[in-house]
């Protein structure tokens, strides 16, 4: 019987005798020392695959699939199936050494392309969680989620989709843990501060504007970064209290900066900050609190968020440019863009992600992707801004094929506002 034809009940009972195999397993592993390790395999669109086959042909797919997990896995295993895209190993009695052999097994199995037919094949991509047991709460429920959570590590990982829970990811699950009880709060009680790195005009290097960018300090005074405390601040459903905030405060301070009517203020927005319903009245109640005008506003959205598409969203956009505010495509270049969407989309600058810039001149290949987008962005005639430029040479590039800003340590670092309005770069407006 194949994947796509088994019964939720079957499943349930599968499920169930696993983790009979698994309370075993870990009962001896009382008596002896051994070690007890669970694999959880993910294979991408599974249930879309078998479905989309003739039925000999699932069947033979899923059969395939079973046989590499049984030819590298060692003797002592239990392998099966507990839900309706994912496999599961059993190792008892093994070693770090044997976990680590077969999770890098693993991972070869399913990169080779599985033949399909008489002539197809299919490539598959795997993510796969490990868990070993745990010398405190030994139980089959603890040992289970370690390995789901070790699962969704490996879900968004960009190299291999080979993570392994052991006591130093628990140590850090422990810290995001903690982290995140503290964010909660961080509204009441501080340590949310803000930071703005300018954006200069490359041919005269005048500051045209800046960036503002988000920092946190904890209660204990280490610093956290955005890519950090981001992710556990959507997470929390705390994204759009925190970007309101950021906001509001970014404004107040922009507006004590001298000449700031010549310059623009760009702040970060988050896809769960643009689908906000009260995005909108966020915005009105700065402007309210602080007398900005919305013409020297911009919001970066990451390349990512607007390829979503989402309905939300868009009308959302095309509100705040009624009411003035630019639209900036952020990190752009590191999505799979499709480049329609720029002339779908109210689109009034981009952002050449660090990545293409850190390489040039030297990268001849960087070189020609950086080339590229800055003439399409001319025949759109939309502006363009690097991001990440450290280097004399890399700005004198970017001038010369047609970029019109840039920013990055080579004119400022990131800086408070009272920093900021002492710069060289503004006395060039």
């Amino acid at each position: 019987m194949g994947i796509c034809d088994i019964p939720s009940q079957s499943l349930l009972s599968d499920r169930e005798l696993f983790r009979a195999r698994v309370q075993e397993a870990i009962d001896t592993s009382r008596s002896s020392g051994a070690q007890v390790a669970v694999f959880l395999i993910d294979i991408h669109r599974l249930y879309e695959i078998c479905s989309s086959l003739p039925e000999g042909e699932a069947e033979s797919f899923l059969h395939e699939l079973a046989s590499r997990v049984h030819q590298v896995c060692p003797p002592h295993h239990v392998a099966g199936r507990i839900r309706l895209d994912e496999m599961v190993v059993l190792l008892s009695r093994t070693s770090r050494e044997e976990v680590n052999q077969l999770g890098e097994a693993l991972v070869r199995a399913f990169k080779v392309p599985v033949a399909v037919g008489l002539t197809g094949e299919l490539r598959l991509t795997a993510s796969i969680g490990v868990s070993l047991l745990p010398k405190s709460n030994p139980t089959v429920t603890h040992l289970m989620r370690r390995a789901d959570a070790a699962l969704s590590m490996a879900r968004r990982s960009t190299g291999e989709r080979l993570f392994l829970y052991d006591s130093a990811a628990e140590e850090a699950e422990m810290r995001q843990a903690e982290l995140e009880r503290e964010l909660r709060n961080v509204l009441v009680t501080g340590g949310l501060y803000l930071e703005f790195q300018p954006i200069v005009r490359l041919n005269s290097g005048a500051m045209t504007g800046a960036e503002t960018l988000l920092r946190w300090r904890t209660e204990d005074g280490g610093l956290i970064m955005p890519g950090t405390f981001v992710p556990l601040a959507e997470h929390a459903g705390m994204m759009t209290a925190i970007g309101g905030w950021v906001f509001r405060e970014a404004c107040r301070q922009w507006t004590t900066l001298e000449g700031h009517e010549r310059l623009r203020l760009a702040v970060n927005v988050t896809a769960s900050q643009l689908a906000d319903p009260q995005l909108l009245d966020v915005v009105e109640a700065a402007v309210a609190e602080t007398g900005i005008h919305l013409g020297e506003v911009e919001f970066e959205i990451t390349e990512s968020t607007l390829l979503r598409e989402d309905p939300r969203s868009i009308q959302q956009m095309y509100a705040l440019r009624e009411m003035g505010v630019k639209i900036v495509v952020d990190d752009f270049g590191t999505g799979y863009s499709s480049i329609g969407y720029l002339r779908r989309f109210p689109v009034d600058r981009l952002k050449i992600d660090r990545s293409f810039v850190m390489n040039i001149p030297e990268s001849q290949k960087d070189c020609a992707l950086t080339r590229a987008v800055l003439a399409m962005s001319e025949h759109l005639g939309i502006p363009t801004v690097a991001e990440g430029v450290e280097r004399e040479e890399q700005r004198r590039f970017l001038d010369r094929h047609g970029c019109s800003e840039a920013q990055g340590y080579l004119f400022s670092p990131p800086v408070k506002m009272d920093v900021l309005a002492t710069l060289p770069v503004l006395k060039r407006v």
